[in-house]
């Protein structure tokens, strides 16, 4: 090993045939492997977690984002909103499923036209989407614009408000589910689903799981009261926070 060194390359003295340096004690061996080593590399479960870590730490952000100045009369206009659609989701979700009581109400009539748009979005993945894209567009598409109101706006208060309508969504599918089994509403077609064509007849039946469409609909009801309540929720919170610096931000 001393050999590859004439001088010692700290201090320059003779070191031919030595292992180390009699002026300096430099060890040879070491300093080539100090010089040499390759850069330790992280374990891969490390990175990994420190991704994941930085990944939720960046959505508890977009999600739970309050800005340090809020007008007050903006958290007051916010909190009556929010109290308006908790009053007018909590009268949807006690709605009768089996009547479709829900098919009389002010917010049914604006998602027609979007599940009918809906079946047209999805008509070129096959028939089987193009049933289905109806009622999976409904929901979609105000958690769509959730996620910009979140992402590209930094406003969750308005993304909350987008997946309560999201929620309000799939509650207006529970009763449709549940007519599968016995059809006795009278569809856009002028028909129920034993004389003219039911998505979900269709779509169940395809799944093998026509007969319980009773149940599946009642659990889809149960489904979409409880993305309500967590909308309803996660909107308080952030009316709450931003109703507290803004007080804050006026003593």
């Amino acid at each position: 090993m001393a050999s590859l060194y004439k001088k010692c390359p700290k201090c320059g003295a003779d070191s031919a045939g030595l292992d180390i340096c009699a002026a300096c004690g430099l060890i040879f061996a070491k300093y080539l492997q100090t010089k040499f080593a390759t850069p330790q590399t992280r374990p891969r479960r490390t990175m990994d977690a420190e991704d994941e870590d930085g990944f939720w730490t960046c959505a508890k952000q977009l999600v739970f984002y309050v800005p340090e100045r809020t007008d007050s009369s903006f958290v007051y206009g916010r909190a009556i909103l929010l109290a308006a659609i908790a009053f007018y989701g909590m009268r949807l979700a006690l709605m009768d499923i089996p009547s479709w009581e829900m098919s009389a109400s002010l917010i049914h009539l604006p998602m027609v036209p979007i599940h009918e748009f809906g079946h047209i979005l999805f008509r070129p993945f096959g028939e089987f989407m193009t049933l289905l894209g109806g009622s999976l567009f409904q929901v979609l598409l105000p958690l769509i614009f959730g996620g910009v109101f979140l992402v590209k706006n930094r406003d969750p208060f308005a993304a909350s408000v987008m997946l309560w309508w999201a929620a309000v969504a799939v509650m207006d599918v529970a009763p449709y589910i549940y007519d599968a089994w016995k059809p006795q509403h009278i569809l856009l077609t002028g028909r129920t689903g034993d004389t003219g064509s039911h998505d979900f007849i269709d779509t169940l039946g395809d799944l093998g799981l026509l007969h319980k469409a009773q149940p599946i609909g009642r659990g889809v009801h149960v489904f979409g009261v409880i993305a309500m309540l967590t909308a309803l929720a996660w909107g308080t919170w952030l009316v709450w926070q931003q109703h507290r610096k803004s007080k804050s931000s006026t003593t």
